[in-house]
């Protein structure tokens, strides 16, 4: 386990990562051998079915691995707080704001998948500075500066428990790790206060992820978790949806929406944001 949580990370760090879903190619039908005696020495029809679903059951019993990069562009709502006996700082942040904002970011996902066991990693790094979509409650500031370095990485297990063709359910469970380094600074015409923390934290998670065939090469992947409560985040709980196209055999794109949700608060630190927007994912086997 831990040799394949490496081959994830690695796979993570190599790649630029919602979750979606591969579809195996399905094998032929049988057909009858051929009545002619003379062609009993070449391979019959059926005999080239049953090796080809031999191959596929082969392949079925050897893990698979997938790369995920996407780019998530979201707004955030909500509010956080770094200071202490200062009124926590209202965020709304729209689309342009957070462009503004950016210094730098790294958003990628990995899979590996075995018979019916499957594993999710997904890696995320988001840099943010700025003074856009910051709401002061207090009356003795005019200006806010906001510094915001927030990582997460997750690690889930799983088992498909439905896997009709193209048609797949997964249950899964695992953890998230998150990283935060936030510092604000409030300016007023006669006083200025300054607040910096670092926290980490890790989160139970359980998840669920579907793949729905639409006809052709279309089909539709979701994916949901929650978290946090029993330790961790007072909540965490995020939804994804997409649209998926086949491109190739190997590889396919995807569009939809994410909502990610978090409430921490202990101590000095408060961070309770929603983030939503449009996602577009890039999927592809190695």
């Amino acid at each position: 386990m831990y040799r394949l949580a490496g081959g994830l990370l690695s796979l993570l760090l190599g790649s630029a990562s919602a979750q979606a879903q591969a579809v195996d190619p399905a094998g032929g039908e049988a057909q009858a051998a051929p009545a002619d005696p003379s062609a009993s020495s070449q391979p019959s029809a059926t005999d080239a079915s049953a090796t080809e679903a031999d191959q596929q059951t082969g392949d079925d019993k050897k893990w698979k691995f997938y790369t995920l990069g996407y780019v998530w562009l979201a707004t955030a709502k909500g509010k956080t707080d770094v200071i202490g006996p200062v009124e926590p700082v209202d965020l709304d942040l729209s689309l342009g704001d957070v462009i503004d904002s950016f210094k730098f970011i790294f958003m990628g996902a990995a899979e590996a998948r075995h018979d019916r066991t499957v594993v999710l990693g997904d890696l995320s790094f988001v840099h943010l500075g700025g003074n856009k979509g910051i709401g002061i409650r207090d009356p003795d500031f005019l200006e806010a500066e906001l510094d915001s370095r927030t990582a997460e990485i997750t690690l889930l297990g799983g088992y498909r428990v439905l896997n009709e063709g193209p048609f797949t359910l997964d249950l899964l469970a695992g953890g998230r790790m998150n990283f935060f380094k936030v510092t604000l600074q409030l300016e007023g015409p006669n006083r200025s206060a300054e607040g910096s923390v670092k926290e980490s934290w890790l989160d139970p998670l359980i998840g669920a992820r579907t793949n729905v065939p639409l006809g052709g090469k279309w089909s539709m992947s979701l994916y949901g978790d929650v978290g946090g409560i029993i330790f961790g985040s007072d909540v965490t709980w995020q939804g994804v949806a997409t649209v998926d196209y086949q491109i190739s055999r190997k590889m396919n794109v995807g569009v939809g929406w994410r909502y990610w949700k978090v409430n921490y608060d202990k101590g000095d630190f408060l961070y309770d944001v929603r983030q939503s927007g449009p996602i577009i994912a890039f999927r592809s086997q190695l």
